[in-house]
């Protein structure tokens, strides 16, 4: 766990990552019915692909777009700011070497 903390660090300090958390303190729950994915190309209509327990879907469905858009505009809602989640992220790692 200390080594994938450890990369998640490394990774995040590079300008063009950006890795938010959303803390369990949150008020949200958009982000717990399963994963997605929005994908946009300026020659393509915006696609999402859904992921949960045994099934995945990927539509270009306006209705379907326009869900995902809000559930994620609800998750952002919640996110710590970058450096809040370098903070989250480092006293978690500090925690899990204590246990080494």
């Amino acid at each position: 766990m200390v080594d994938q903390l450890d990369h998640l660090l490394e990774v995040m300090a590079k300008p063009w990552v950006r890795v938010q958390v959303v803390p369990l303190s949150a008020h949200t729950y958009a982000g717990l019915a399963g994963g997605f994915i929005i994908a946009e190309s300026s020659s393509q209509p915006t696609a999402v692909s859904i992921e949960s327990a045994g099934h995945g879907e990927v539509s270009t469905e306006p209705e379907l777009v326009r869900l995902i858009w809000r559930r994620y505009d609800r998750i952002r809602t919640e996110v710590l700011r970058p450096d809040e989640t370098v903070d989250l992220i480092t006293k978690a790692r500090d925690q899990w070497m204590q246990q080494i």
